[in-house]
């Protein structure tokens, strides 16, 4: 069995696919099964040679390529179409790029086995459910959640689908209630698209102002962490909410093991790794309440506390977490037991190799002749693409996005000529 994946680099990059991706591809590769991974890479990343991640992959077994990102999709597609050719997989995982689902198809159409995997309640996902879930593609779907697969089925019948949900390794230890100082982290990316980084913010400042005892931690990085940063100062709080950046998986444990709360405020997610490695750990959720994965994870004052979109609301939920160690020690013990029970790194390895030893085998009999060489001239399909799925290779902003520059422009012109002349009458 040859098991590629397909995916995009970035630097600083701790998304939940990433860090799936990647641990799959090394337990596989641990587990005897020759791996493969090509990567797109950003443009810039590259100027002072690979980055250092192909190099630790290198060592740990896996075949590394890449290419750097084109300026067309058809480029994009043709690159990930001569990795496969040249690699020759039996089994292809591309993941969250258009060119490498697009490639996937048309290689699927030949009688390769690929899996579509569904990470998030997302737009660009069910986009890509449209242009290529068919089963015309060849290609399987897992969903990681429940709610993805019901979700899934509501949209589009064909073809069938598997729940496979992430799976995190149990820490030996675990967290311990105190309220002096009674501590919350939020783990991901500081991003104001899905993760509400502005939201997260408010609910920490309100917590810390109501009670000195709460100290908060942002562990990560993202374009809106200088916005956030502001605002703590702005609060006279940078004693009280700290930001560490990107940190290894090591020091992401040793500070969960150091918490009591953990806090999403996202608008949409799938089965976010961040919250399960905390609920891992004994660390208490209070996150807001939406559809996706969450209700598979958080029963409200089970596993752990649910929120509505209002920061108010959930800076009350980790004031009463902290003042309350029976209700925080309930859901701590019940947040690990249900990792332990449904969620470990163990039984989602095996239903993943489970999976791609059924589709290793089909392969065969699909295509007698073997689907390469695919032919990376002839790509069929490309025009049909679901429009959200361009968005990258666009030369100019969206229309929209251009009008509301302009709206914005003069809003901002004409509050300082308002200001302008109210100044001179003063």
């Amino acid at each position: 069995m040859r098991v590629a994946f397909a995916h995009y680099s970035q630097a600083n990059d701790i998304s939940g696919v990433t860090t799936w991706v990647l641990g799959l591809a090394r337990r596989l590769s641990a587990d005897g099964v020759r791996v493969a991974i090509h990567f797109v890479v950003s443009p810039g990343e590259t100027e002072e040679g690979e980055p250092p991640l192909f190099e630790e992959l290198r060592r740990q077994g896996l075949h590394v390529s890449w290419a750097p990102r084109r300026a067309t999709l058809r480029d994009d597609v043709q690159d990930t179409l001569r990795f496969l050719n040249d690699w020759k997989p039996t089994v292809f995982l591309p993941q969250c790029k258009p060119a490498h689902y697009a490639a996937a198809a048309a290689a699927g159409a030949r009688g390769l086995p690929w899996v579509l995997t569904l990470h998030s309640d997302d737009p660009d996902y069910w986009a890509t459910v449209r242009s290529f879930g068919g089963s015309r593609y060849g290609g399987s779907i897992v969903c990681v959640s429940r709610y993805i697969q019901s979700e899934l089925r509501r949209r589009q019948s064909d073809p069938p689908s598997l729940v496979i949900p992430y799976g995190v390794r149990l820490p030996a230890a675990q967290a311990a209630y105190r309220n002096t100082p009674f501590r919350v982290v939020f783990s991901g990316r500081i991003w104001e698209h899905q993760k509400r980084a502005g939201l997260v913010i408010q609910a920490l400042i309100l917590a810390c102002q109501a009670h000195p005892a709460i100290r908060a931690t942002l562990i990560g990085d993202g374009y809106a962490r200088a916005a956030c940063e502001q605002q703590v100062a702005d609060a006279g709080l940078g004693a009280s909410i700290h930001f560490t950046g990107p940190l290894t998986p090591a020091e992401v444990e040793t500070r969960l093991l150091d918490a009591q709360a953990i806090l999403l405020m996202s608008d949409f997610e799938g089965l976010p790794i961040a919250l399960l490695e905390a609920m891992a750990a004994g660390v208490v959720p209070v996150v807001r309440r939406i559809p996706s994965g969450i209700p598979e994870l958080v029963a409200n004052e089970r596993t752990g506390l649910l929120v509505s979109a209002d920061p108010g609301e959930a800076a009350q939920a980790i004031l009463r977490l902290a003042g309350d160690p029976g209700l925080w020690q309930s859901c701590s013990t019940a947040a690990r037991s249900l990792v332990i029970q449904e969620y470990s790194a163990d039984g989602s390895y095996a239903r993943w190799r489970r999976l791609l030893e059924e589709l290793h085998q089909r392969q065969p009999a699909v295509s007698a002749s073997r689907p390469y060489p695919i032919d990376a001239g002839r790509i069929h399909g490309l025009r049909r693409i679901d429009p959200a799925m361009l968005q990258e290779y666009r030369t100019t902003p969206p229309l929209r996005t251009r009008l509301g520059q302009v709206l914005s422009t003069v809003i901002a012109r004409t509050k300082h000529r308002i200001k302008g002349t109210l100044t001179r009458r003063s």
